[in-house]
């Protein structure tokens, strides 16, 4: 019998907490995080929850509330990464969650500014997937669910981590980010190896989309592929 599925949602809170209603209808998580400024707007959201957007879900989540007070000051980033770690920390403490398949989803709508930076910020530093919420106002004809989008860079985070360890895929990377754009042949020489060797080390990175081909169909790291190269301390050959 195979781990059973806890879907779990993170979600800044300001004013608005209708942010909230279209991760609930699109994912139904058993766990919600809710992290804002004022204990009130936690309260005003679990109300929602309980009643507005009762029929989104089965049971109930379990919701946590995490306050970081004042998100507009200088700190606030690294304050709300801090909140972040700790209602992970708590939901991997959380008996429903014991050899348990987690999946995450991380909100970027919602509080200030500062708020969805720090939520984006921890998604990417613990490698889980993030969503943004669209305005109903202006998506008239979408359905409750179909307003929570997916991040395609953040979903590539694992897949991009994963093709970097190994040593011919990172050693690729390293030139095209080094000498970009390059052609295969030119990757083939660096290598000194076969077409096959070439193929092979250079496919991971394609598919975790960490590169692409120019117009002129030459290899060039996307923004992903820069980004987790300055995370793992790239450093030049």
């Amino acid at each position: 019998m195979g781990a059973h599925v806890v879907d779990v949602v993170l979600q800044p809170i300001g004013r608005t907490p209708g942010v909230l209603e279209p991760p609930l209808a699109k994912y139904k998580p058993q766990i919600v995080v809710l992290l804002t400024s004022h204990q009130e707007y936690a309260d005003i959201t679990v109300q929602h929850i309980e009643h507005t957007w009762r029929r989104h879900v089965g049971r109930l989540p379990h919701v946590i509330v995490k306050i970081v007070e004042t998100p507009w000051t200088a700190d606030a980033v690294d304050r709300y990464m801090t909140a972040f770690d700790e209602a992970v920390d708590e939901v991997l403490g959380l008996e429903i969650t014991q050899n348990a398949t987690i999946q995450w989803h991380v909100g970027t709508a919602g509080g200030t500014n500062l708020m969805a930076i720090g939520s984006a910020l921890s998604a990417f530093t613990h490698r889980f997937p993030v969503f943004g919420s669209l305005d109903q106002a202006h998506n008239p004809t979408l359905r409750t669910e179909e307003l929570a989008i997916d991040i395609d860079l953040f979903m590539n985070l694992g897949p991009g981590f994963k093709a970097l360890q190994k040593p011919r895929t990172m050693r690729i990377m390293r030139y095209i980010l080094s000498h970009g754009p390059v052609g295969s042949s030119d990757i083939i020489k660096f290598i000194e190896g076969t077409k096959q060797n070439e193929s092979a080390g250079r496919k991971p990175l394609v598919d975790a989309c960490l590169i692409v081909k120019d117009k002129a169909g030459f290899w060039v790291p996307t923004n992903l592929g820069r980004a987790l190269m300055a995370m793992m301390s790239f450093e030049e050959e």
